[in-house]
């Protein structure tokens, strides 16, 4: 792509001509030295020069670097990590990324596979010789030159002989292609996490698929950890393979050498699409709702696993940061039998009334029915009636479609994958919607506020846009700033209404919730992540806590019990009355 205004005319001496890239830490640009000689030039983002943890770091990835070489490397031909913008130039690998050729063209098969897998390993050997792990091996990380594969980026490597790097407070890796040691023990990892990432590169490119591949990074880490991997539609002998790559146990898993002579029996053509694969075993997940039973299904994400202690922490490579701030709350509706305190809400004049703090509450959203004598708050779905005399909260499927409600929506404000395929949440088999473009934000608002409205009429003093956190489900495709600016079209026209807006989950943007207009919280299974401090500071103790665990309930009955609202349902939340009803306060 052409440079933008605003880029440097060149760098180290080198001639900038083109941009190859962007991404969180830098970009990357296409340079030609005074002797005509092409490189990729990468320059790290100003915010980024200034912090020195991050400085040491891209040190480290240079250095790393310039210890690698080989025929499926890219070697280092310059670098300046003490530049006021630190940069790198390696040799320039005209050709496309594995990710790329994925979804541009579908999955490798025959010659090209096996040439894929034979060049990767002969990359890890590269790697591994120098005594360093690579540790983000990914498809995004693999160019696809003409004589083979070339594995780039060493910024997450780690010297085996040396202290590793982890930035502060992160983990470091992919977490749909890191091993099971890189998130239990991260400084501990052996060239044997490398082997692990290569059998699930390989899956991917053999099928299109990631054999981890859950509706969040922590599920997705969950998954690495303690479940097989989901290797439908793998032929032999790349299945066996794969399978003995993606032991838990490093020391189970093939060495390199082994590796080798294993992929060399991968066919040259491709294979017979009349034999299929032999089924993989079912992956344990979450229970969807069952349709048949009472109760509608759930628009929520459902219960999510947490893979580590204390993991507040971001994952580095994904861009997902948790943050909080400490403000003071504003919002709510006038309800004079079970209201908090009455404000305005943020960029509106209207007076809303926050729902009273620290109280006996329900989560009906999956089906009403009468609630117990003391609640004081209830949430329902917008197709049923509020609950008289209480302070009743609206929940709406905000960012995407309700099962078996996908045709009711515009073919185009429906996600869809580069072929062209409706994107699907498919814990909760709900399509999810488009909100890419100013324009189809808008559209889709008009529709969700007519939700809105019919809340306001019937007596609603809040509402709930669910899925809020869609975009970490799907980074590939969705932005946090564009799921900040479709809910600000919905909390301008709900603060018209009178109503007050809740923040749904999404401990991500927490930081933002004033800005973007939101009023309290409604927070699913805080106490089991160890998130409900982080909802509380944010919206100064207005957050109403709904677990589905034993565990969960139990750590917000000791700590939180006596400041927040709590209440624990069952998973799908179906009504009173419904086979698998749960319903326990502390």
């Amino acid at each position: 792509m052409p440079l933008s205004p605003g880029d440097p005319a060149s760098i180290g001496g080198y001639t900038l001509v083109d941009r190859l890239g962007s991404g969180g830490m830098g970009v990357v640009y296409l340079g030609r030295s005074e002797s005509g000689r092409r490189v990729a030039v990468k320059l790290v983002h100003p915010a980024f020069a200034l912090d020195e943890e991050f400085r040491t770091r891209f040190r480290q990835e240079v250095a790393a670097a310039r210890r690698v070489s080989g025929a499926f490397t890219a070697p280092v031909v310059d670098a300046d990590p003490d530049a006021p913008q630190p940069w790198m130039a390696t040799l320039y690998v005209p050709g496309r990324t594995l990710a790329d050729i994925v979804a541009q063209d579908g999955p490798l098969r025959g010659s090209a596979l096996r040439v894929l897998a034979l060049g990767l390993v002969e990359a890890l050997r590269d790697i591994h010789r120098v005594g360093m792990v690579h540790r983000d091996l990914k498809p995004s990380n693999v160019l696809m030159a003409e004589d083979g594969p070339r594995v780039i980026d060493f910024g997450i490597s780690y010297a085996v002989d040396n202290e590793a790097l982890t930035m502060t407070g992160r983990l470091i890796g992919t977490p749909p292609l890191m091993s099971p040691e890189q998130f239990a023990a991260p400084r501990e990892v052996t060239g044997a996490s490398d082997v692990f990432s290569l059998g699930s590169l390989l899956v991917y490119a053999a099928t299109g698929s990631r054999p981890f591949d859950g509706s969040s990074p922590y599920l997705t880490g969950y998954q690495v950890m303690y479940e097989p991997p989901a290797l439908d539609g793998v032929a032999e002998p790349l299945r066996s393979i794969a399978e003995r790559c993606l032991d838990k146990d490093p020391g189970a898993r093939p060495e390199l050498d082994e590796l080798h002579e294993l992929l060399r029996e991968l066919p040259d053509t491709e294979a017979d699409p009349s034999s299929p694969a032999v089924p993989a075993p079912p992956v344990p997940g979450p229970v969807s709702p069952d349709p048949t039973k009472a109760g509608r299904p759930v628009s929520r994400r459902g219960p999510r696993r947490r893979v580590l202690v204390g993991a507040v922490a971001a994952l580095a490579l994904t861009g997902l940061s948790i943050a909080a701030v400490r403000a003071g709350s504003a919002g709510g509706s006038a309800s004079p039998s079970a209201s908090g305190p009455v404000s305005a809400a943020p960029g509106s004049t209207t007076a809303v009334t926050l729902p009273p703090r620290h109280v006996p509450w329900d989560y009906q959203i999956g089906g009403a029915y009468p609630p117990a004598a003391d609640v004081r708050v209830v949430s329902r779905s917008y197709e049923d009636a509020p609950a008289q005399g209480l302070y009743n909260i609206c929940n709406i499927n905000a960012y995407q479609a309700e099962s078996g409600a996908e045709r009711d929506w515009d073919a185009d404000l429906l996600l869809r994958d580069p072929h062209g395929k409706v994107v699907h949440d498919k814990d909760w088999d709900e399509a999810v919607l488009d909100i890419r473009t100013a324009d189809k934000r808008e559209r889709i608002a008009a529709r969700l506020n007519g939700w809105i409205d019919s809340c306001a009429d019937r007596g609603y003093r809040a509402v709930e846009p669910d899925n809020y956190d869609s975009f970490t489900r799907f980074p590939s495709y969705l932005k946090a700033g564009q799921a900040e600016a479709l809910m600000k079209l919905l909390t301008r026209h709900a603060h018209a209404k009178g109503l007050a807006v809740a923040q749904k989950n999404t401990t991500e943007l927490l930081a933002d919730r004033a800005s973007v207009g939101l009023d309290f919280a409604m927070a699913e299974e805080c106490a089991e992540y160890d998130e409900c401090g982080a909802f509380a500071d944010a919206f100064d103790g207005n957050v109403l806590v709904v677990e589905y665990t034993g565990k969960g309930m139990a750590t917000a009955c000791a700590h939180w019990s006596g400041t927040l609202s709590v209440v624990r349902r069952d998973a799908d939340v179906v009504p009173e009355g419904a086979a698998g009803f749960l319903r326990k306060t502390c």
